[in-house]
């Protein structure tokens, strides 16, 4: 799992494990001078780009967990080793942890931002067809109340031509009538 921690915090702990190991050599009885390591020297035996290795040791030394001095022979290359809470930092996976957090929190971060993008867009097509369907709908509804109007106008022409039809009958039935009286 470790592709999912940055570089930073791999290196970080490397020089950290590195260090402590070499400290903590024949139970931490060796002097001093076995356990400190120059830049170039931790650089290459953790496989990683010293500028990379002397970024992180500039943090490292900033958060006290490792000490660095002068090297008379090399100035830019000083001599590093671990304290007593670099070691501790180092055992309790810190910075393994710490980066494990940090992409964790990323992913969470982009993948509820992904996530609302498709609610926000899945909002917008909804307001979209819902739009559409009601303008279906009104054209529905209007195209129903001609037909409406148009059966409402017919109905009123039977009725007025019933009406005709009965008096027609009426006075047919009445002209009988009046023949028959004669």
């Amino acid at each position: 799992m470790s592709f999912l921690i940055p570089k930073s915090y791999l290196i970080k702990h490397k020089i950290l494990k590195f260090l402590s190991n070499e400290r903590m050599k024949n139970g931490g009885l060796n002097t001093k001078e076995d356990w400190r390591f120059t830049v170039k020297q931790i650089s290459k035996n953790i496989n990683e780009n010293i500028e990379d290795v002397n970024k992180q040791l500039d943090y490292l030394f900033y958060k006290k967990l490792i000490y660095c001095e002068k090297n008379e022979s090399e100035i830019t290359n000083p001599y590093c080793w671990v304290r007593d809470k670099g070691i501790e930092n180092y055992t309790s996976f810190t910075f393994i942890n710490d980066g494990k957090l940090l992409q964790s929190t990323l992913f969470n971060n982009i993948s509820t931002g992904f996530f609302q993008i498709i609610v926000g867009i899945i909002a917008v097509l909804t307001i979209i067809f819902s739009y559409m369907d009601s303008k279906r709908y009104r054209e529905e509804v209007l195209e129903l109340e001609r037909k409406i109007e148009n059966t409402r106008m017919h109905l009123s022409n039977l009725k007025a031509d019933l009406r005709i039809v009965r008096e027609i009958n009426d006075s047919l039935s009445n002209n009988k009538k009046l023949k028959k009286v004669n």
